[in-house]
């Protein structure tokens, strides 16, 4: 029997070549239901030789599973996002899952897109870093057709009754600021991409709040426990872009008398350090610098650089185990997963001289 390879090999092409009822074949080939050791041999010959692959969509509609999840980020090339990712993947085939991954390159048009088609594939379930400050309404669709979902990072407008994992922003950017001021600096300058007038933040949080402004948040929270009153001076605004980060930084710096610096996540964290090389401050005798993420160049220049560390495999198995936790139990309320950050002592900061 001759099958063309532009042709989509089925079932009754294999049982025809195997010379057996469709309905072996089928069993033989779906390893479900009951076959002679003769009758499988011959019917694995044949896929074999015809080139057969089941159709997973089919299979998955027969099954009602298609032993695939979805994963919907911004940015792969981020280190959070890859490092997570990693974390997340390798869960998932522990336990016999694949994962698609779609970057949407925190486009929100893209976004949509990628859950339709995510849909269309008919995944098992979704993790999603959704696109802010737009809402999403094709995954409020979607959770409401059934399709488990859980968040990652953020939460995202309209997305209150979606399960969030996520490192918990406020206490971390609390715990960087504790670090500085416990070593006796009050003029402490932040890096954010949070815009002017920041102070506002201390009113309730909003629950779809940006990374950004919840870190932000803890920053102002530390100072007002130690008494200190809010300088919007020092809230730099950093675009979330290294380049432009490390211009806006240089450029607001050189006018303060701060004596500690810190950045609020990894890209504003490059750009900082690479403003103050630019002014030539000297760290940490001129200015302590506190940044996010334990990033690897981090460690490669002098002085190395105190952090703030996320668990990002942690946060990836977390996301994992809480999506097939919804899978296995959808009508199951599912709690949020905060997970906590820790500073990194390094050679960045020092006790301020009094």
């Amino acid at each position: 029997m001759t099958i063309s390879k532009a042709d989509s090999v089925t079932v009754a092409d294999v049982a025809r070549a195997a010379h057996v009822s469709k309905s072996t074949a089928a069993r033989v080939l779906s390893d479900r239901g009951s076959a002679s050791p003769a009758a499988r041999k011959k019917v694995l010959d044949a896929a074999a030789r015809l080139g057969y692959y089941p159709n997973a969509l089919a299979r998955a509609m027969s099954e009602g599973r298609s032993k695939m999840i979805g994963v919907v980020i911004p940015d792969i090339s981020i280190p959070f996002f890859s490092a997570v990712v990693r974390g997340l993947t390798d869960r998932m085939r522990a336990v016999g899952l694949e994962v698609i991954i779609i970057n949407t390159d925190n486009n929100a048009t893209v976004e949509a897109h990628s859950l339709e088609l995510l849909a269309t594939k008919r995944v098992d379930g979704l993790v999603l870093a959704p696109v802010i400050p737009e809402g999403s309404d094709i995954a409020r669709t979607l959770a409401q057709r059934g399709l488990p979902i859980v968040l990652l990072d953020r939460r995202g407008p309209g997305l209150d009754d979606l399960p969030l994992v996520a490192l918990d922003h406020e206490d971390a950017a609390y715990a960087a600021t504790k670090h500085l001021l416990d070593l006796g600096h009050r003029r402490i300058a932040v890096a954010t991409q949070v815009p002017e007038n920041a102070t506002r933040l201390l009113d309730p949080p909003d629950p779809a709040a940006r990374p950004s402004a919840l870190r932000l948040r803890g920053y102002l929270s530390a100072l007002q426990e130690a008494g200190i009153a809010a300088d919007t001076d020092l809230v730099i605004n950093a675009p979330y872009d290294h380049v432009a980060a490390a211009d806006a930084v240089a450029e607001r710096l050189a006018g303060l008398d701060a004596t500690a610096l810190f950045a609020t996540d990894s890209v504003v964290t490059h750009g900082s350090y690479q403003a103050l090389q630019r002014l030539k401050i000297v760290i940490p005798d001129e200015l302590s610098f506190i940044g996010f993420d334990d990033q690897d160049w981090t460690t490669l220049v002098t002085p190395r650089i105190t952090v703030l560390t996320q668990p990002m495999h942690d946060m990836g198995r977390a996301a994992a185990d809480l999506l097939n936790q919804r899978i296995a139990n959808p009508n199951e309320a599912q709690q949020d997963v905060l997970l906590h950050g820790e500073v990194l002592t390094r050679q960045s900061t020092t006790a301020l001289e009094r």
